[in-house]
């Protein structure tokens, strides 16, 4: 692992999804121009989680090296007064050949919604809607509409 990775890594881990608006954390250099639907080394990765509520209940992800990340108590620092949600993106450049993408975001309000996107093509998108502690999965199966 590399010093720059280590200390990236390092800092998401301390930080988590705590990221000041328009602020990403970023490793590495400028996207590749690979497939969106085959992701792989140099291509930047965005994940937007949104909800209702400033604080959440966790978040799930692969980072860079495919390492599968979590952190609970997921506080999500930009808000949209129109909608009344919260959100937070995390962005990080793949380090593998093929880069996993899933992600899995639970909200401790009602609805909670993870998108994620390939270089500037989102490839998928999760909402749902429950009572209390809504859960979305960016999974395989959640190709974003067009």
């Amino acid at each position: 692992m590399s010093r720059t990775h280590s200390l990236a890594v390092g800092a998401l881990v301390c930080i988590g999804l705590v990221i000041g608006p328009g602020v990403a954390i970023t490793v590495g250099s400028p996207h590749a121009q690979a497939s969106p639907r085959h992701p792989g080394a140099g291509d930047r990765i965005t994940v937007v989680l949104t909800s209702d509520r400033e604080v959440n209940s966790g978040a799930s992800w692969y980072d860079s090296h495919n390492t599968l990340r979590s952190q609970t108590r997921v506080p999500l620092t930009r808000h949209d007064p129109t909608s009344a949600r919260y959100s937070a993106s995390l962005v990080f450049t793949s380090r593998v050949r093929h880069q996993r993408i899933d992600a899995v975001f639970q909200s401790s309000g009602g609805f909670a919604r993870c998108a994620v996107w390939v270089n500037a093509v989102k490839v998928r998108e999760k909402t749902a809607h429950s009572g209390q502690h809504a859960t979305a999965y960016c999974g395989p199966d959640a190709r974003p509409s067009t």
